[in-house]
């Protein structure tokens, strides 16, 4: 009997152990509200309008923002409770700000408003609130703003507000409302738009604990000033096979509740030069979906402690922590509107409204680049390598007059002196090989006389250390090593680049010169899609220093020159008569359920886009049906001379080019796309809908609408049927 009572006993142990443990870290029961965390919110209704109205706990300052005219509505925090959740996690999931510290060389130290001794201080006025927070432990704080709109809410720091008060932790991070629209596995159903590439879709399905990781890039690309390379994919250690990810072009995510109808896109809008932004699905560490903009205000680095690559470092922490006001814009959008071609339809007219996106001519044009010369190895040095002259572009245009293609774009790259990689280029003086000055001079006036665009191609961040002295005037990373860019070719193996300052002083002289010959069409690159921290004359600058000085210099030139810019972040689209190289991918990052084409639906119809080369693309027939999905204008890098001359110069990757290859292609391109051009004229995509796996809907503001199946079978839609890897036209 005693033995019995004590089996009986020990089981009773062990079930309540097997209980605690399957209770999570935290000790709740999972599913279940826990008792702990059950504290009823005293919302208070603090602003509303036509359309939303904002309810804010002032506890917690957790948000509820409603559409007052469907009910639907998006919490700040989550008000489910699965009961797995460490503390950590569970208190940043009903915080309104997230931080990290640094703290010596630790930079992972995480404060939240909701666990951590946190003084608040709120005032509420007629729009929102304000809350000075301070963290006594830390000593730290910071005044968060929140005002509701007639679209949304607007979320700021004031820069001013900041404060780092201790010695033993400065800020490292700002997140805010990391958790806006949240939803528990696939509770809500719907998705979180991606800023990767053109755009893609993390579907809030269970993913079944799929992911170790989400979606995390840097907004305008990674920062060269810190060591932050990356492992390249190499060939034979020299030669890279795998493209580079798409960089965040736009500063903006999104996540819609597709049942309930409602959904946001977020604009960052102070802050964005030093933030990420953060798509994490259920399963990469807790069950919830999120979406935020994580503002770095200050990084470690590693600090060399002599010329010696093999000796010791240093690990350092910035001195001055980021200056600048943190805000992000959340656009709320409901019914029909709530869905990414809706988020779409309002960063445009966020754009427009603001006068960013304003190009004077939007029309169809077939852009037909052409490659001057280019530079490889002689027995002293180097000799050129002529692939197009000017006279060879004569006898192109013409011949693709004769085929009926007269709506032509070109940006003529290798036409300076030296060829395609000698840069920076400071006079315009042509190859030799090409042609002369005046003659190129000619063939550009000339061709404006018939409606063709010439630009001029120059890389006006880039200075090729063999042609050019590179000891003054470039960049060196915040740790004082001067940056070098390899560039995995033969004949010049890594590039430098040059201070935005003396970018400036190089290609507004430039553009002066070519002024002189009645030349005002530039195509530039470089500082288009590159933004840094480095250090110079012994004073460090941040990537705030850096956007703010191409910005100036990219305005001065638009006063009086037309402009193209090479895949631009957005800060300068509002000074561009045309977008080159829209990427109609993504990333393909794994955790990504599908592409959209989210900068597309942006553009079209308010802005000429220009895709990447057709050449180089290895489904052409896929890549054409996106060219008509997206509205987007093909490209061609064209060169009179056959491509193999190019196999000892930097241009070896060019592996097909010669316009008697092309010119049939080019032909059938620009009579079939410029014909739905022709029907979609002036208009906007009204909507686009994945109508399966492989059927894409398109429906412009005029009412014409495209079907594109990319399926390898006939296909039916509406009452269409659509053959394989095609589309139709209606309407």
């Amino acid at each position: 009997m005693g033995k019995t009572v004590k089996r009986i006993t020990a089981l009773l142990v062990m079930l309540c152990l097997a209980a605690s443990l399957f209770a999570g870290m935290n000790g709740k029961t999972p599913g279940i509200l826990a008792e702990e965390n059950k504290t009823e919110p005293a919302y208070k209704d603090v602003a509303g309008n036509d359309r939303y109205s904002l309810k804010v706990d002032e506890k917690t300052l957790q948000l509820v923002v409603t559409d007052k005219v469907t009910g639907a509505y998006m919490e700040s925090f989550t008000s489910y409770d699965d009961g797995l959740a460490n503390k950590t996690w569970w208190g940043a999931m009903n915080s309104a700000v997230v931080l990290t510290l640094i703290s010596g060389n630790d930079d992972t130290k995480q404060a939240n408003t909701f666990n951590d001794n946190v003084t608040k201080k709120v005032t509420l006025n007629k729009d929102g609130f304000s809350a000075v927070i301070y963290w006594t432990t830390y000593k730290v704080g910071l005044t968060l703003e929140v005002t509701l709109t007639q679209e949304g809410l607007v979320v700021r720091v004031p820069d001013e507000s900041i404060k780092e008060d201790g010695d033993k932790y400065k800020i490292g991070t700002i997140s805010l409302y990391p958790y806006m629209g949240t939803s528990y596995l696939d509770s809500k159903p719907g998705y979180i738009l991606v800023p990767d590439g053109n755009g893609a879709l993390i579907y809030l399905d269970n993913k079944e604990g799929r992911y170790s990781a989400g979606y995390s890039a840097p907004i305008y690309g990674q920062d060269i000033g810190f060591d932050e390379s990356k492992v390249e994919t190499l060939l034979w250690d020299r030669y890279k096979i795998v493209n580079s990810a798409e960089q965040v072009l736009a500063p903006v995510f999104g996540i819609a509740h597709t049942e309930d109808r409602i959904a946001y896109l977020a604009v960052v809008e102070d802050g964005a030069m030093r933030a990420s932004i953060e798509c994490l699905p259920n399963g990469v560490n807790i069950d919830y979906n999120r979406a935020f903009a994580k503002f770095v205000e200050r990084k470690l680095y590693t600090q060399p402690t002599s010329n010696n690559s093999t000796a010791g470092s240093l690990h350092l922490t910035e001195s001055d922590r980021s200056h600048s006001d943190l805000q992000v814009r959340y656009i709320f959008l409901s019914e029909d509107e709530a869905n990414y071609a809706g988020m779409a339809n309002a960063y445009r007219n966020y754009l427009t409204a603001r006068g960013i996106l304003n190009a004077p001519d939007t029309s169809y044009n077939t852009r037909v680049d052409f490659l001057g010369s280019d530079r490889k190895e002689w027995v002293i040095g180097t000799s050129r390598v002529v692939m197009t002259t000017v006279d060879d572009i004569k006898d192109i245009y013409a011949d693709l007059e004769k085929r009926g293609v007269t709506d032509l774009f070109t940006v003529y790259k290798g036409w300076q002196k030296g060829g395609v990689n000698n840069f920076p280029i400071k006079n315009f003086k042509p190859d030799p090989g090409i042609g002369t000055a005046n003659k190129l001079a000619d063939l550009i006036n000339t061709s404006k006389e018939k409606g063709i665009s010439i630009y001029l191609y120059d890389d006006a961040l880039r200075i090729n250390p063999k042609e050019y002295n590179v000891t003054f005037n470039t960049v060196k990373k915040v740790n004082k090593r001067k940056f070098e860019e390899e560039t995995y070719r033969s004949v010049y193996e890594k590039f430098n680049w040059i201070t935005p300052l003396r970018t400036a002083e190089v290609i507004l002289g430039l553009e002066k010169k070519m002024l002189k010959k009645d030349i005002d069409s530039i195509a530039v690159a470089g500082i288009t899609s590159n933004l840094f921290s480095y250090t110079y004359s012994g004073k460090n600058y941040t990537r705030y220093d850096t956007a703010d000085s191409y910005l100036k210099t990219v305005e001065e030139l638009d006063k009086d020159a037309k402009l193209c810019l090479e895949q631009p972040f957005a800060y300068l689209w509002g000074h561009m008569e045309a977008f080159l190289d829209m990427p109609l991918y993504t990333s393909s990052y794994i955790v990504e359920d599908t592409f959209v084409p989210f900068l597309s639906i942006v553009f079209k119809g308010v802005m000429p886009v220009y895709s990447e080369y057709v050449n180089f693309e290895a489904n052409k027939q896929e890549f054409f049906l996106k060219l008509v999905e997206t509205g987007t204008f093909p490209s061609f890098y064209i060169t009179k001379e056959s491509s193999s001359e190019l196999i000892y110069t930097n241009s070896n990757n060019i592996y097909s080019s010669q316009y008697d290859s092309y010119s049939e292609t080019i032909e059938a391109y620009a009579k079939e796309l410029a014909a739905i051009a022709e029907r979609t004229e002036g208009a906007i995509v009204k909507s686009h809908e994945l109508l399966d796996s492989n059927i894409t809907k398109v429906t412009y503001s005029n009412g014409v609408t495209i079907y594109i199946n990319y399926g390898e079978n006939e296909a039916a839609a509406d009452g269409y049927t659509i053959a394989p890897m095609s589309y139709i036209i209606n309407g």
